[in-house]
């Protein structure tokens, strides 16, 4: 069975080393408990219908998640921008087609943990 592309989407982001530092959850976030932590947690999050011989939209949300140590808030803030470079420098993927970021980088959440979630979505045009 062929991975989703959300599994793809997180294979790409590892394979380019942009998780290194980072826990990486699939659907859900799970916190450990850990305050010093940090996760990327990747998932499906709609997208166009998918035809069995068209291409289709997949939408996929990245969430990057900081730890509460001082330095994390910033840090973070540099991952989540190389991600995006990456993305724009990379749009093409065998594995998962073309890949665009939608709607730039959001304002950034603040749980009550004080972890800063920033809330990445992309779109992966693929037709396989």
């Amino acid at each position: 069975m062929t991975p989703p592309i959300y599994q793809r989407v997180s294979d790409m982001l590892e394979n380019a080393g942009l998780t290194a530092g980072y826990e990486v959850q699939w659907l859900i976030w799970q916190d450990s408990g850990d305050k010093k932590a940090r996760y990327i947690v990747v998932r499906p999050n709609g997208g166009s219908p998918i035809d069995r011989d068209m291409a289709s939209d997949y939408y996929v949300m990245v969430d990057v998640i900081t730890g509460t140590s001082p330095g994390d808030y910033s840090r973070s803030e540099n991952d989540v921008q190389a991600i995006i470079d990456y993305v724009q420098q990379n749009p093409l993927n065998p594995c998962i087609g073309q890949i665009t970021n939608m709607g730039g980088i959001p304002s950034p959440v603040l749980t009550t943990e004080g972890r800063m979630v920033w809330r990445l979505q992309f779109v992966c045009l693929y037709s396989g």
